[in-house]
């Protein structure tokens, strides 16, 4: 999440620098013929190299790379997937409100197209007519920084647990003051990076906190910085601001970095490297920041009942000098559902801004236009938001809602539209910043007036509902019972044979899937908690390309303490009708599989995750099998990652 600005700060409130580029819904499918044949080489790799590798590449937070074809093929089902329920490219603008730089949205042409080739065998066509992939020299995408400081110790990132807020002081060491117009980073666990935010202290108060319980760095989301530098979010692409923009960095200060952690399943020393670019000179033009509501709504009595669907916070602003808009960040926390800013002109003609009408707090980020948006003297700018507080809200963590009030914490809630803006004219600066100083002011007045609670305090994450449950599983065969697989050890295996316990279990896993990865501590605590129980487990790799030193290597970095197969053939994900990772197959005498699906519901679909289950369907499905029992719930829906064909 953004940091909530203390109040004394509001008054001088300033724009985020840099964050990432997102995604939302993509224009519906234009009616165009698909060619006969569609091949990797000369239909799909140009946009999936323009769309996805930036992400999915070596370093890089995302789960997997797509830098050939044989990436892209082993991943295509999956991606079909996400596209087609535009979750990836991750994008949220919609269309007509605002013309952004860097957009990633794909077309729905070129969705049918990547359908059209996942359906008719995912062909590679000729190589020699495969676009290069891009390059990333030196891990640098702007080139290599005028500045990079490292952090002196990594911080510990556990393999389970609570998302984490930390701040590290990254001394500059500068003598003279630079202007600062992109900052890039480098992490060397970049998949327990949600976030960055990077503030300027030159104050020195930073130091003093870092360090205090033992730690590298300081908890809190409250740090009073002097200047901030923008940010990144996964999917984020840095960039230079634009026309010289540039802000400034005052000698002998301090770059704070305040990172957010999410934990993945394994343990991770996460160090962080930050790359500064200096712009040549100082620039011309002063940046302002401009909320609507201000203070991230801080003063709009935000206090959301449980079940409330529609709360609604709306908030203007009137400009009292000519200004151009240079870019927009909607931000809210878990149940903010609809963001929308627009500009209503002297005139009376409106000008759409942003509107994003299914917030995603995953995918957060700034929004540069193209180019920047004159306002005359007069307009008013307009911002709206909506949250939804409602157990029809996927994304609501508490089950069943509770009241959500106004808070720094991911689970309070904030919203606002944020811009960043210029003074048409350089002399009119004071003016701007005055008046929105004076805008802070009367809503905090007005929020007095009320007798509004201003409260900051945390609260904890709750859960969400659980999924629907269909069809009766496959039986395997007798001959697929006799089957035998060697684990990595060379022991020859029968997992869908039940002989001597009451049940097997066997996981499907990926190592490359994230949400696969990310039940590691499960699977630990589930191994460990039936070892005294008559039930066997097995992790089961169905990727013909794995290789036996790469799966042990997943094993030792995951610590899973079970034996692991290779289906190589797919001959167990055949017999039960696997289709997932992670996806659990309980089976029981005689062959029947008494339970399949998810091992819980932590994850109701892709992109949504509760902090913790409300359902432990593997855990439920055991016990009653355990206690002679017929599976109450004996399928449900596993949310993962396809298993990729085999060769």
């Amino acid at each position: 999440m953004l940091r909530a600005i203390p109040v004394l700060c509001l008054l001088g409130l300033l724009g985020t620098a840099e964050a990432p580029d997102l995604l939302p819904a993509a224009e519906p499918a234009k009616v165009e013929a698909l060619p006969d044949k569609v091949s990797f080489s000369e239909q799909i790799a140009s946009f999936v190299y323009t769309n996805c590798t930036v992400c999915h590449r070596p370093g890089e937070a995302a789960p997997f790379s797509l830098m050939n074809y044989n990436d892209t093929r082993k991943h295509a089902r999956s991606m079909l997937r996400v596209m087609t329920n535009r979750i990836m490219p991750p994008w949220q603008p919609e269309p007509g409100h605002g013309d952004f730089r860097d957009e990633r949205r794909l077309s729905g042409p070129q969705i049918a197209l990547f359908k059209k080739w996942v359906e008719t065998g995912m062909t590679e066509g000729d190589p020699a007519q495969t676009p290069k992939p891009p390059e990333f020299v030196g891990g640098w995408p702007l080139g290599k920084p005028d500045l990079i400081l490292t952090m002196e110790q990594g911080f510990d990132v556990p393999a389970d647990g609570p998302d984490i807020y930390r701040n590290f002081v990254l001394p500059t060491g500068l003598t003279e003051d630079k202007w600062v117009n992109a900052v890039a980073f480098q992490a060397t666990a970049p998949s327990v990076v949600h976030h960055l935010l990077y503030f300027v202290d030159d104050t020195g108060n930073a130091r003093k906190m870092s360090g205090k319980d033992g730690k590298p760095g300081f908890a809190g989301m409250g740090f009073r910085s002097t200047v901030q530098l923008g940010g990144w979010a996964v999917g984020g692409i840095p960039h230079r601001l634009p026309d010289g923009l540039a802000y400034p960095l005052v000698k002998g200060s301090d770059l704070v970095v305040q990172a957010h952690f999410h934990p993945t399943g394994k343990a991770e020393n996460c160090k962080l490297t930050l790359g500064l670019y200096f712009a040549p000179k100082a620039p011309t033009r002063t940046l302002l920041g401009l909320q609507v509501p201000p203070a991230y709504g801080l003063f709009s009595n935000i206090d959301i009942p449980p079940g409330k669907a529609n709360f609604t916070v709306k908030d203007a602003f009137t400009l009292p000098v000519d200004v151009d808009i240079v870019s927009v960040t909607p931000h809210a926390h878990y149940i903010g559902k609809v963001l929308k800013a627009d500009a209503q002109l002297p005139d009376g003609k409106e000008v759409p801004l942003i509107w994003i009408k299914d917030w995603d707090f995953a995918w957060q980020g700034t929004y540069d236009y193209k180019k920047f948006i004159r306002l005359p003297k007069g307009t008013v700018i307009r911002g709206e938001v909506i949250w939804d507080n409602s157990p029809d809200n996927s994304r609501n963590p508490n089950v069943p809602p509770i009241r959500i009030a106004w808070g720094e914490g991911s689970n309070d809630e904030m919203g606002s539209v944020n811009f960043r803006v210029l003074a048409a004219d350089e002399k009119d600066v004071p003016l701007l910043r005055n008046a929105i100083r004076l805008h802070v002011a009367q809503a905090y007045k007005a929020a007095l007036k009320r007798g509004d609670k201003i409260d900051h305090w945390l609260q904890e994450f709750g859960l969400k509902k659980a999924v629907d449950q269909p069809k009766a599983p496959l039986k395997p065969s007798k001959e697929q019972q006799s089957l035998k697989l060697d684990d990595l050890d060379g022991k020859a295996r029968q997992p869908l044979l039940v002989e001597g316990a009451k049940a097997n279990v066997l996981l499907f896993l990926a190592t490359e899937c994230p949400i696969s990865n990310g039940y590691s501590p499960e699977i630990q605590a589930l191994v460990k908690d039936y070892q005294d129980q008559p039930v066997r487990f097995f992790a089961v790799h169905p990727d013909s390309d794995l290789s036996t030193d790469a799966a042990r290597k997943h094993t030792k970095d995951y610590s899973l303490p079970l034996p692991v197969l290779i289906d190589r053939k797919h001959d167990l994900v055949k017999a039960v009708g696997a289709k997932i990772t992670p996806e659990a197959v309980v089976l029981t005498a005689g062959g029947n599989i008494a339970y399949q699906g998810r091992i819980d519901d932590r994850y109701p679909d892709l992109g949504k995750k509760r902090n913790a289950p409300t359902r432990r369907d593997l855990r439920e499905a055991l016990t009653e099998i355990l206690a002679g029992k017929p599976v109450s719930v004996p399928r449900t829906e596993p949310v993962g990652c396809y298993i990729p064909d085999a060769r």
